[in-house]
């Protein structure tokens, strides 16, 4: 039964930011697939490569900066450097623009963390899932309006005119962070190596968060193909449109919406991890069926299908690594697992411009996709054995 909850001020930040801060993402990302697309696969895949490179190579000293200075003015400031970044990336073209697509991945690589960290010091433990869910409710919004009005954008004008958009979002998102009242002021008095790699060896030292990495990761590296062949299939096997690619992203976005706003209503009996095993299969045939589709409305009808167990990876999956973690480490913690999911997609991307070459692109989709669902099975069944493991050694303990 749903109910009207009361969220933290502060909570009500943080989601209109991300929102915010994921449409200007959006705009940004199908202006520069289509500014690029002309070049094929390899292209796109590198776009995509970039961000993850920058996650792969600076988890261990962005969530060491995450851990080390204080929330509010931390985001404040990166958030104004990204505006100039992005503002140059407007008028980039060549090797340059990847170099700032670069630029504004590494503000994200500690952006990211440093909300995630933020989030755990305003709500108690028990509302975690439904405060994440509600968060990825406003962040699923900005896959509608942010992919409905990049391609919109991009059919009719420049993708310049998106790019300078979101250059203005990174801009509000500094304004944003600058107003919340309540800040998270980590105990990290330096950055060393020894303390960089600490988030890493928390993650590695329980069985239950190394066998959800696994997932995750796994679930990247397959769903990654589908990202940077999916504007492939429907531009040129289904002959569609920027605006109706647009379109089939915004339905993944809507479903997104509807998830999220479900979930940060309703309480769930089951254990967060068989919801995490429930989501990533979800997400698989999503895919799977977005590899079949014979037009853009059964595109449309898939991604539906794959936004609802995206929102529940986002739900689940968080709060799973918080309850396993300290206060004083999650910047770092989140960087790391980060990191190690986003290995798959860096893998996947390099592997899609290859495969999207010299194998047709629905062949290249489904089997990522089965690919996808196989992990997911696999990894969930390693996530239950040690869940299990886990309560007879505390219970064990307690005797």
């Amino acid at each position: 039964m749903t109910k009207l909850i009361s969220r933290p001020r502060d909570i009500r930040v943080i989601a209109i930011s991300r929102l915010i801060s994921e449409m200007g993402d959006e705009l940004a990302l199908i202006a520069l697939l289509f500014r690029v697309k002309s070049s094929g696969p390899a292209a796109i895949s590198a776009i995509f490569a970039l961000y993850a490179i920058s996650r792969i190579l600076l988890a261990p000293y962005s969530g060491s900066v995450v851990d080390r200075f204080p929330t509010k003015r931390l985001i404040t400031t990166i958030s104004m450097m990204q505006t100039l970044i992005a503002t140059c990336l407007t008028i980039s073209h060549g090797a340059v623009l990847y170099l700032f697509v670069f630029l504004l991945a590494v503000g994200g690589t500690i952006i990211a963390p440093a909300w995630q960290a933020l989030i755990p010091t305003l709500v108690p433990s028990n509302e975690l899932t439904r405060t994440y869910a509600f968060i990825q409710t406003h962040r699923s919004f900005a896959i509608v309006f942010g992919s409905g009005l990049g391609g919109f954008l991009v059919a009719w004008f420049e993708p310049s005119t998106a790019l300078l958009i979101n250059a203005l979002t990174f801009f509000i998102v500094g304004i944003f962070a600058a107003t919340l009242q309540n800040d998270r002021t980590p105990g990290l008095t330096k950055i060393t190596r020894r303390d960089s790699i600490r988030g890493f060896k928390q993650l590695l030292s329980a069985p239950v968060l190394v066998s959800s990495i696994i997932l995750l990761a796994a679930f990247n590296m397959s769903a990654g193909i589908n990202e940077v062949l999916g504007i492939f299939l429907l531009t040129d096997v289904l002959n569609g449109t920027a605006a109706q690619y647009g379109l089939v992203m915004a339905s993944l976005g809507l479903s997104m919406v509807v998830t999220g706003f479900v979930l940060s209503r309703i309480h769930i009996e089951m254990k967060d991890t068989t919801c995490l095993i429930l989501s990533a299969t979800t997400s698989a045939l999503g895919m799977f069926l977005y590899g079949l589709a014979p037009n853009a409305y059964v595109a449309m009808a898939a991604f539906w299908i794959n936004g609802a167990g995206l929102t529940g990876l986002h739900a689940f999956g968080t709060p799973i690594i918080i309850r396993h973690t300290s206060e004083d480490e999650r910047g770092r913690v989140f960087a790391a697992s980060s990191s190690i999911t986003t290995s798959g997609v860096l893998l996947s991307t390099g592997l899609a411009g290859l495969i999207g070459t010299h194998v047709p692109i629905r062949l290249a989709i489904t089997i990522s996709a089965i690919t996808c669902g196989i992990s997911a099975l696999y990894a969930g069944a390693r996530i239950v054995r040690a869940e299990k493991l886990l309560e007879r050694s505390e219970s064990a303990t307690q005797q």
